[in-house]
């Protein structure tokens, strides 16, 4: 609970989930060996002096990799936090089929000898080249867009190596959920060992 020291006085907040999701409806390489559920939580208040690896002015972020044979119990519903800074930080009850997609890089991390035919179909399209390149919206896995700023490599606290995309949550209507102006929340881990801190960054 990162507001349980609070300097307004308020109660501490509960964390909030965000997205669950099981290895046998989502399979791929991000998945630890000894894990089958990834839970998604957040802090649904601002934090303009976050903890280290965490997003600025953006809800504080846990993850947790389970075993769904140690889940133990019928499911219970989360309680509501006290009090929360935007109403987009509490996401809409919902279930989610996943999708299988082509992800490609941001056009800048693509090779070179690929740029000409890319710029070629962004003349084509008139769509700008991020959009054409990388899949929008909340995804597991894939590639960061980075429309605002160049790009950029996260490394490891731990032990220096590059951290990859794990999820992505972007701000829509249809979840209810807005961080940044309409932006994503994006979480970097480390692909050597999943015990190692995650990075979160908001863009």
């Amino acid at each position: 609970m990162p507001d349980e020291v609070n300097p307004a006085g308020l109660p501490a907040t509960a964390m909030v989930p965000v997205v669950q999701i099981f290895k046998r409806d989502v399979p791929g390489p991000w998945w630890p060996a000894d894990a089958d559920l990834m839970h998604l939580l957040w802090c649904p208040n601002e934090h303009w002096d976050p903890p280290a690896g965490q997003a600025d002015i953006s809800p504080v972020v846990e993850l947790r990799w389970r075993r769904t044979a140690d889940v133990d119990g019928s499911p219970v519903a989360p309680p509501s936090p006290p009090h929360h800074a935007e109403d987009g930080y509490l996401p809409e009850p919902c279930t989610v089929t996943g999708e299988a997609l082509t992800d490609f890089p941001f056009r800048e991390e693509l090779p070179p000898e690929l740029r000409p035919a890319l710029t070629e179909l962004v003349e084509k399209t008139g769509d700008g080249g991020d959009v054409i390149t990388r899949v929008s919206g909340w995804k597991l896995g894939g590639w960061p867009t980075w429309h605002l700023t160049q790009p950029m490599v996260f490394r490891c606290r731990m032990c220096d190596t590059e951290m990859t995309l794990l999820f992505t949550v972007a701000g829509d209507d249809e979840t209810g959920v807005v961080v940044g102006r309409w932006g994503e929340l994006r979480i970097f881990t480390c692909p050597a060992d999943h015990r190692h801190p995650f990075h979160a960054d908001l863009h």
